[in-house]
């Protein structure tokens, strides 16, 4: 027998659209169905509760105090059945959907695949990069990787490795231009900016107890495989993460003109769904992953 107490799934999706975009035929527009589904659907879930959840504005609506309340929860709870659903279906084997930092993919990850892939050959990777917070509920992945100080709603996460920053040119820099011995040496040269960590030269300086002038920073570039490349073609100074550009110091690319190194406040951490790790493939990457870490930040 039907639980009375419960309204209709339906209702509720349905009324988290309208309640998402204020408008029923937006609501319609996400559900692919027509607007008056939608409105007999609120019909239903009106009748249900025995509240108003909307009222009209002028010739728009806004949710009621009952109708933010529910609509908070009721999200939430819509993003955890979408994920546990997601997680049944796939609990063995599968596709395993990646998303990670964009150097961290191409420099670290990539290159250690192949010994998960030969573990476990009935789990297939698919590795795609960028860098914003995974809404796990709405997104098809499964993990993420990611670098930052806390975590985000709707994400379990755990902590992977700690990242430490040093000072990195081509050889052929040392040789031409400026002295280049200790970080106060820094100012004279061309600095490369990281556009997404615009205070990180300052952060670096301030460390020592120096200032950065304005006039030190050079090109900027969004990723730092674009850093590692400007680089090492001998266009500036980079300040980079010390296990990115391990293959560049090795093979003299790149080289680190002195030793002090600063440890960020910020970690690498990996991300998933709550409850996601109940999926094997999950668990098991997750594991591995870890299992990488060589201590190297």
């Amino acid at each position: 027998m039907a639980d009375r107490s419960l309204p209709s799934l339906n209702a509720v999706r349905s009324f988290v659209a309208v309640a998402r975009h204020l408008s029923f035929t937006k609501a319609a527009a996400d559900l692919s169905v027509t607007q008056g589904a939608v409105s007999r659907m609120m019909q239903t879930l009106h009748a249900d509760l025995g509240v108003e959840l909307f009222r009209r504005v002028g010739r728009g609506i806004e949710l009621t105090p009952s109708g933010e309340a529910f609509y908070a929860e009721a999200s939430q709870a819509l993003d955890r059945i979408a994920a546990a659903a997601r997680a049944v279906r796939q609990q063995d084997g599968g596709v395993l959907r990646v998303s990670a930092l964009p150097t961290l993919a191409q420099r670290w990850l990539v290159p250690r695949l192949k010994s998960f892939q030969t573990a476990n050959p009935d789990i297939l990777v698919d590795v795609s990069v960028s860098e914003h917070n995974v809404d796990f509920a709405k997104e098809p992945l499964d993990v993420a990787i990611r670098f930052g100080v806390d975590g985000w709603a709707g994400a379990v996460t755990t902590p992977m490795m700690a990242e430490t920053i040093g000072v990195f040119c081509a050889p052929a820099l040392l040789e031409q231009g400026p002295p280049l011995r200790h970080p106060s040496d820094l100012p004279r040269h061309r600095l490369l900016q990281h556009t997404t960590r615009p205070d990180a030269w300052r952060g670096y300086l301030g460390a020592f107890g120096l200032t950065l002038p304005d006039s030190a920073l050079s090109l900027g570039f969004e990723h730092f495989f674009m850093i590692i490349e400007a680089a090492s073609a001998g266009m500036g100074v980079a300040l980079l993460p010390v296990f990115l550009v391990q293959d560049d110091l090795a093979s003299g690319r790149l080289v680190q003109p002195f030793s002090e190194t600063l440890r960020q406040r910020g970690s690498y951490f990996i991300a998933h769904a709550p409850g996601a790790e109940r999926a094997r493939r999950i668990r098991l990457f997750k594991t591995w992953l870890l299992s990488q870490i060589d201590g190297t930040g």
